[in-house]
């Protein structure tokens, strides 16, 4: 017996309806399942007490077990997060408003994270937007509800791997055979850095600019605490800056946080990229 279609029929042939809609409903009644209105409604009852005693019996008990879990969980996330947070609190009075939804959302996202890497990461978001409010966007609190500790760590790892401190050169992840070899060296994988871009860290369109040189301009190029100077060998009136992906707000505002490390393989690479038929490094 459909339980929708009885309780349908329980209704329209309740005292309720008119004569004309009690005889219909009788009608389909007796028709679908054999039994008058009367007898349909008894046993719906007789359900109903089924559904409330295993309620009350077995199903009741077992949920509050499991929200017991699931709270003590959230709490014990939430008050790891918390204990994290006090090393950052700097302000001495608090200006976070009841509508400040970064805050709150930020504490009510702590507690789902178990991850001793993201509470620490958290952990300094919530302090920073507490010390200073209207410091984070609410990007980044939703591209932290999609982000893992493994994707963290690629985050960090990739960040290493930037120039002038803000942005990824397209050149770098080219399938060029000299690219690929000091990708395959450092253990960087092109799909990663896609993922970090659908997961809103890495703006996934590249830009570039025009920009006109002299014989003997100098452009530097920075990577970590390095400078890598390059001179023009030429006059160029549209030299056209190599392509390069930038990071989202979320993105800059997560980085901050994480410490990526200067590596060597990367800044030789560097150096022979900046070294081409319009420019001559002069220092690095």
């Amino acid at each position: 017996m459909d339980p929708l279609i009885a309780e349908t029929l329980v209704t329209l042939g309740s005292e309720a309806s008119s004569k004309s809609v009690i005889s219909f409903s009788e009608l389909i009644a007796l028709k679908f399942f054999g039994k008058s209105i009367a007898r349909l409604k008894a046993e719906s009852v007789v359900e109903a007490d089924k559904v409330t005693s295993r309620w009350e019996e077995i199903e009741k008990p077992m949920w509050l077990q499991a929200e017991a879990v699931k709270m003590n969980r959230q709490y014990n996330n939430l008050g790891n997060v918390l204990q994290k947070t006090s090393k950052y609190i700097t302000a001495a009075e608090h200006a976070v408003s009841d509508d400040n939804d970064l805050f709150w959302g930020l504490l009510e996202h702590a507690k789902e994270i178990t991850s001793d890497e993201m509470q620490d990461l958290i952990a300094k978001i919530i302090a920073g937007e507490y010390n200073s409010p209207n410091t984070y966007s609410m990007s980044t609190l939703q591209v932290l509800k999609s982000l893992g500790k493994n994707e963290l760590r690629e985050f960090e790892k990739l960040g290493s791997f930037m120039v002038d401190n803000s942005v990824f050169l397209v050149d770098f992840f080219s399938t060029e055979k000299s690219q690929s070899e000091v990708r395959q060296k450092l253990a960087i994988n092109y799909t990663t850095f896609v993922e970090l871009q659908n997961l809103g860290l890495i703006q996934s369109s590249s830009h570039s600019y025009l920009v006109h040189l002299k014989k003997d301009n100098i452009v530097e190029v920075q990577y970590f605490d390095h400078k890598i100077e390059c001179k023009s060998k030429l006059d160029q009136e549209n030299y056209r800056v190599p392509n390069r992906h930038a990071l989202t707000k979320a993105g800059r505002e997560i980085l901050q946080h994480l410490n990526p490390q200067f590596s060597q393989v990367f800044f030789d690479w560097l150096h022979s990229f900046c070294s081409s038929a319009a420019f001559e490094v002069v220092k690095k």
